[in-house]
């Protein structure tokens, strides 16, 4: 079963939230596929005071979405998504591990 993942990219600003969602998480499309990540949408959150995106990604069978993780970003992959990005406008990235319950189905 894969493992999914919840992530939350808090931005600096709104036109950075906007360049990320439109620009960015497109790219990142074009790329996950080649480090076995999937992704399964971006959101945001309905009146969020924040400049937030919520993503859902998910990872082969066995694979450790850290080491996945630091393998792309280390990549020149990452590095041609982030083209025109300013990195620092991430103000931060929370990750949850989404675990089902045993009596869950799989997708």
């Amino acid at each position: 079963m894969r493992t999914f993942e919840l992530r939350v990219y808090t931005m600096r600003t709104k036109e950075a939230l906007n360049f990320y969602i439109n620009t960015i998480y497109p790219r990142h499309l074009q790329n996950f596929h080649l480090f076995g990540v999937q992704a399964h949408g971006i959101w945001t959150a309905k009146d969020d005071p924040a400049p937030r995106a919520f993503m859902m990604v998910s990872y082969a069978d066995g694979d450790d979405p850290g080491e996945v993780a630091q393998r792309y970003i280390q990549s020149p992959e990452a590095a041609n998504d982030a083209c025109g990005f300013d990195v620092a406008d991430i103000l931060g990235v929370e990750s949850t591990i989404l675990i089902p319950p045993a009596s869950a189905h799989p997708i």
